[in-house]
């Protein structure tokens, strides 16, 4: 339990060195700083705004009304941000370790290689983004879905939590190809199409529901967190939610496993 407690303790402490040393890095260039992370919330605001089109013409989309879909819009946003800070941008690194040989570096070192690989960068150019889609959330609780109990403050941040793992572990399994594959530079954009599916509730997907919710679970990425928030959830999707996430999160960590077989390495 001590040894447990301590190796916790020491990627802490490794992964807040990676944070510092990203901050400093990014406070060398703080125009390029304010620039993403304009373009960022602006990206995001444009998203939001055209819903207020479309309900000028409906009231509501299958259940879902302008106030709700604006709700699950800024989840999927928040969610979305939070993976780019912190996943993304080593995601993209990871197709020049790999063809570059570069990943040997990382291998020698003794910590979990997943880890570094998914975690020694962090992207501050979604700062401003994120805090605005905390405020609309606030927002939309606050005029519009209060009270809420604390059931469903514990609930949503569960959700988020699983939602953050989910989409971590489906986009992390969605780039090892490239150990088969070879220089395919834009692999890491392969799972981004789907994930973009948690832009709409799951519910108008028909049919699809159940594969959506169940074996792909996107409705995890904002349907289902909103839900939490909205007052109709059904609560056993919140442990199947944790059960999921978990799983894909070790199925990520053997396929990694089973695919730095396949590493041919800088020296071979």
């Amino acid at each position: 339990m001590r040894l447990m407690v301590t190796k916790k303790l020491r990627y802490l402490k490794l992964y807040k060195a990676f944070f510092k040393n990203c901050l400093i890095r990014e406070m060398e260039f703080r125009s390029h700083f304010i620039i993403q992370n304009i373009v960022s919330a602006v990206w995001a605001l444009i998203v939001l705004v055209t819903f207020l089109f479309i309900f000028n013409h409906v009231s509501s989309v299958n259940g879902w009304d302008l106030h709700s879909m604006l709700l699950l819009t800024a989840i999927y946003f928040l969610v979305d941000r939070i993976f780019d800070s912190l996943f993304e941008i080593n995601l993209w690194d990871l197709t020049t370790l790999v063809n570059t040989g570069n990943l040997d570096t990382i291998l020698t070192k003794p910590v979990s290689s997943q880890f570094m690989v998914s975690l020694r960068k962090f992207s501050f150019s979604m700062f401003f983004s994120n805090l605005a889609m905390i405020g609309l959330i606030i927002y939309l609780i606050i005029n519009f879905y209060s009270p809420i109990s604390f059931i469903q403050i514990i609930s949503f941040l569960i959700l988020i939590i699983c939602s953050i793992v989910i989409t971590y572990s489906l986009w992390f399994i969605s780039v090892l190809p490239i150990f088969w594959w070879g220089r395919l530079d834009n692999i890491h954009h392969l799972f981004r199409p789907f994930h973009q599916l948690g832009r709409v509730p799951i519910d108008v997907t028909g049919s699809l529901k159940p594969f959506f919710t169940y074996i792909f679970p996107l409705a995890f990425v904002s349907t289902i967190p909103a839900q939490a928030i909205i007052g109709n959830l059904s609560y056993w999707l919140l442990f199947y939610g944790i059960i999921i996430s978990i799983v894909l999160l070790v199925i990520s960590n053997k396929l990694w496993n089973f695919s730095l077989r396949y590493y041919t390495s800088a020296s071979s």
